[in-house]
């Protein structure tokens, strides 16, 4: 056979190159093909992951900061024996004279604030070089912990100790900061090593990648996976650094369990292994830390600490490797492993919690709430909440024992409490509960409010305007108050309490002595159901199964307490709605405020809500809430207030709501399963929020209202609201200058005291108080037992 021509054989070669360049721009191209736009993506995807974790934004499941809730700090200027009080609730020490923080005395009063936590960032011990006004510190109620389990917190990068830095990088990546993201030789050797052993012995991840893994969540072991994971890690050191990968990763690993909470990060970490904040962790303990990373589960030095310790030990030699002091490693490696797991701090004032639990989630999404790592300041005062929770606690029971009632079913009560400035929830003593999941009565339950509601009808009232523009309402303004069928209500016809009736009322009787049926007539030439319930709904009420018909007037209405309390608080804002927030401020880590208190909507004249006001305060110096300034042998309330009593049908629930100058609260009292209680809220809710009120003020004196002189009060017959004359029950009522009464009362009354039946027949009043009932027994029995007899009054 011949030889192929030279010319021959390079055609062939020639053919043959050319075959091998087309093969390799064909795999070039399927290579860009495939991996161009997954680079893209990744790119994409790197700056969402970025710009969520920068922002404290949830960006997948099972990645999240808890949120912490703290209670209200205490300003140093408040009455010392208050000041006291807060120190004591805060577990202070008592030492006289105090020298150190955290030290008070309460003779002479004395205290040294112990700094902490605060809106405005950490205050140090003493009162030295604070950035906020000096006061002692708020206290950490609650951990709110996500669905997906995880204790977690953010540690700032410089805030980490280098020594856990340094024993990181040692452990995981020894050329972190040699590579762009990926570490090229270590993912060959893996990938060298894997091949032999057919199967996934070793990763060759960096801490990006494992940053990554951790922001997306996917575990599956494939080529794709880690070609993904690769690409998105050089994107992400692109757009982030170094520095920002280590911020990521400080956050991110699963390092233990704390019952069935994961423990995520490093500064969760430190807290639950030795009860330490991570920035106090010396080398051993951060060397331990980063040693355990591949399985805490097995390595755990609360668990295994032999194991710990050896891998511990390693990790330790691995750092003065890459230069860490000789000294420091030989003196870490001689500490033995000892490790304790810590749980979360118990909740504390469980229903206070719950109403924070519920306010965020009402205006927050739960990926915020359970996930963006909040800190949440709440108006919670500490002194209030434990005066609130004694009195309910001690005097629930005490009016159990005077009604004769059983034990079984307990009676149930609701104190929920606002400032009454701003309208913040500052205290709430919600019934019986054991934990804040627990049912809440005060901000969850929904129960008619009786006569309690009658407040919002004359609201509606004085802020109704005639053609011109004036007033369409004044307290002598008189209503019919003798029985009759209203119309278009179907023969609805409403009875007074006790069965007393005069031709008309004024307003300010009206309200004071809760007249049923000048109240219904009030609200028929007002405007009716609806434009009450507009108003209710600007008032923050939950109007949604609120019935328009006339008896709405009348309380028929289911209210909570907390929108109670809202409301007298409201009033005493001079119209501006309450919001009732137990939230003062709520940031993330990165200082973004993402919830603050609301100043609250306009939803009635300062005029209208001032006249409101004033009738409310008649109600507990002239009408049915007298008892709350003192029943039982108990001091009441003695200082400026305003309230109203409520009690359903058949007795079955009982309120008092007001307020004062410091603080507006409601007082709901039933069972659970509604039955009647014996009493009436003039009897059992007017005392109990008199008796509450005086305790609370108890240190800080009686606070008067302002704008009292933007009134005038005239006395007024309480039948017709004119000028009286001699024959006139007279009542004091509020006026706007240039709106009081120039007409004097039309009618000749029999006498002062005349009342008329449903037949028109004057009647003698003859309701007898509870506390008038028990006092005149108590007498009956002393008389008894000295040999006497004592006529009964009636």
């Amino acid at each position: 056979m011949s030889e192929s021509p030279p010319q021959s054989r390079f055609v062939v070669l020639r053919f043959v190159a050319l075959g091998l360049l087309g093969f390799l721009a064909a795999l070039v191209g399927l290579a860009i093909a495939v991996v161009a736009p997954r680079w893209f993506g990744a790119s994409i995807e790197a700056d969402r992951l970025a710009a969520a974790h920068a922002g404290y934004q949830v960006s997948h499941p099972g990645w999240s900061f808890p949120a912490h809730v703290w209670s209200d700090s205490a300003p140093l200027d408040l009455p010392p024996s208050i000041l006291v009080e807060q120190a004591i609730v805060r577990d202070y020490t008592k030492a006289c004279p105090p020298t150190r923080p955290g030290e008070y005395c309460d003779e002479p009063p004395a205290v040294i604030p112990r700094g902490g936590h605060f809106p405005e960032g950490d205050q140090p011990p003493g009162t030295e070089g604070w950035t906020r006004p000096v006061a002692l510190e708020p206290v950490l109620l609650a951990t709110l912990v996500g669905p997906d389990g995880e204790i977690r917190e953010h540690l700032p990068l410089a805030e980490a100790p280098k020594s856990l830095v340094a024993a990181i990088v040692a452990a995981e990546d020894s050329d972190f900061f040699a590579h762009g993201g990926v570490n090229l030789k270590s993912a060959l050797r893996a990938a060298w090593v894997n091949w032999r052993g057919g199967g996934y012995a070793q990763g060759g991840s960096t801490l990006t990648m494992q940053v990554v893994r951790n922001l997306t969540e996917r575990k599956e072991k494939t080529l794709g996976r880690k070609i993904g994971e690769a690409l998105l890690a050089v994107q992400l050191e692109r757009r982030i650094g170094k520095d920002g990968v280590l911020q990521m990763y400080l956050d991110a690993p699963y390092l233990g369990q704390n019952g069935n909470f994961s423990v995520c990060g490093f500064r969760a970490a430190a807290k639950h292994y030795w009860g330490i904040d991570a920035t106090a962790l010396d080398v051993a303990q951060a060397a331990t830390l980063a040693a355990i990373l591949p399985a805490p589960g097995r390595f755990a030095p609360d668990r295994d600490p032999a194991t710990a310790k050896e891998r511990r030990d390693r990790v330790l030699r691995r750092m003065q490797e890459l230069g860490w002091s000789e000294a420091e490693i030989a003196a870490a490696i001689a500490e033995p492993v000892t490790a304790q797991a810590h749980d979360l701090p118990p909740e504390r004032v469980a229903p206070y919690v719950q109403a924070t639990r519920a306010w965020l989630e009402e205006h927050l999404d739960p990926s915020v709430v359970y996930g963006a790592g909040l800190e949440v300041f709440t108006a919670l005062d500490l002194v209030a909440q434990e005066r609130t929770e004694k009195i309910a606690k001690e005097r629930v029971p005490y009016l159990e024992r005077v009604l004769g009632r059983p034990k079984e079913p307990a009676l149930e009560t609701a104190l929920p409490l606002l400032d009454a400035s701003t309208g913040a929830l500052v205290a709430v003593y919600g019934g019986t509960m054991a934990t804040s999941t627990d049912f809440d009565r005060a901000t969850q339950a929904y129960r008619q409010a009786g006569s309690s509601f009658k407040p919002l009808v004359y609201a509606l009232a004085f802020d109704t305007k005639g053609p011109d523009g004036s007033p369409a309402f004044t307290a002598a303004d008189a209503m019919p108050n003798s029985p009759r069928n209203f119309e278009g209500t179907g023969g609805w016809r409403p009875r007074n309490v006790g069965g007393e009736y005069t031709a008309t009322a004024s307003l300010a009787y009206g309200l004071a002595w809760s007249q049923n049926i000048a109240t219904a007539s009030l609200l028929e030439k007002a405007g009716g159901p609806k434009k009450l319930i507009d108003l209710a709904t600007k008032l923050g009420f939950d109007t949604r199964s609120f019935p328009a018909e006339m008896g709405l007037a009348l309380g028929q209405a289911e209210v909570r307490p907390i929108d109670m309390a809202r409301f007298a608080s409201t009033i005493a804002r001079g119209g501006r709605v309450a919001s009732g927030s137990p939230v003062l401020v709520a940031k993330d880590p990165s200082g973004a405020v993402r919830l603050s208190l609301p100043e609250g909507d306009v939803a009635l004249s300062p005029e209208s809500a001032l006249l409101t006001r004033e009738l409310m305060r008649l109600v507990i110096l002239v009408g049915t809430g007298g008892a709350s300034r003192g029943a039982g042998g108990f001091a009441g309330y003695m200082g400026d207030a305003f309230g109203k009593t409520g009690t359903t049908d058949s007795e079955k629930d009982l309120w008092f709501v007001g307020s004062t100058a410091r603080y507006a609260g409601a007082v709901w009292l039933g069972y659970d399963q509604p039955e009647r209680i014996g009493a009436t809220a003039s009897d059992l809710a007017s005392p109990l929020w008199g008796w509450w009120m005086h305790d609370l003020h108890d240190g800080y004196g009686e606070p008067k209202f302002e704008n009292d002189d933007a009134v005038t009060h005239r006395v007024i017959c309480t039948v017709t609201g004119g000028r009286p004359h001699e024959g006139c029950s007279l009542i004091s009522a509020p006026f706007l200058p240039g709106t009081e009464p120039t007409k004097s009362c039309p009618m000749v009354h029999e006498h002062v005291e005349e009342v008329l039946d449903e037949e028109g027949n004057p009647v003698i009043k003859k309701h007898e108080s509870l506390w008038k009932k028990k006092a005149r027994e108590e007498e009956e029995k002393k008389a008894a037992e000295a040999g006497g007899t004592v006529q009964a009054t009636p």
